[in-house]
């Protein structure tokens, strides 16, 4: 009777220390599941910003790219608006010579 009373003390030792081991490992789990969820976290936050700077970079140089289109576009108007303000300009000139000419011819002296 001793014996078996020795070997069911021993059975609950065992099992206390299995049931222990079971916490410790259950512990251990937990701690590695929490660990590798930020990782995990960690790693999403920085894809999504890197995206989103790729994303703002991608913008930004279209944005240059249409602004100096934009430019380019303007520039060459206001070339073109020059260019034909000078020609008036040379043409308006010639016309009022021959306006002030022919006035001249016409009227006569004039008597001040």
């Amino acid at each position: 009777m001793e014996d078996v009373i020795k070997r069911i003390v021993e059975a609950e030792k065992e099992a206390e220390a299995r049931i222990e081991k079971a916490k410790q490992e259950a512990k251990e789990i937990i701690r590695t599941a929490k660990e590798e969820a930020k990782r995990i976290e960690e790693e999403t936050i920085r894809k999504a910003e890197e995206e989103s700077q790729n994303l703002i970079e991608k913008a930004r140089l279209e944005g240059e790219s249409e602004a100096k289109k934009i430019l380019e576009d303007g520039e060459k108007e206001i070339s073109s608006i020059r260019e034909k303000a000078e020609s008036n300009f040379e043409t308006a000139i010639q016309e009022a010579i021959e306006l002030v000419r022919g006035g001249l011819m016409c009227s006569g002296p004039k008597r001040w």
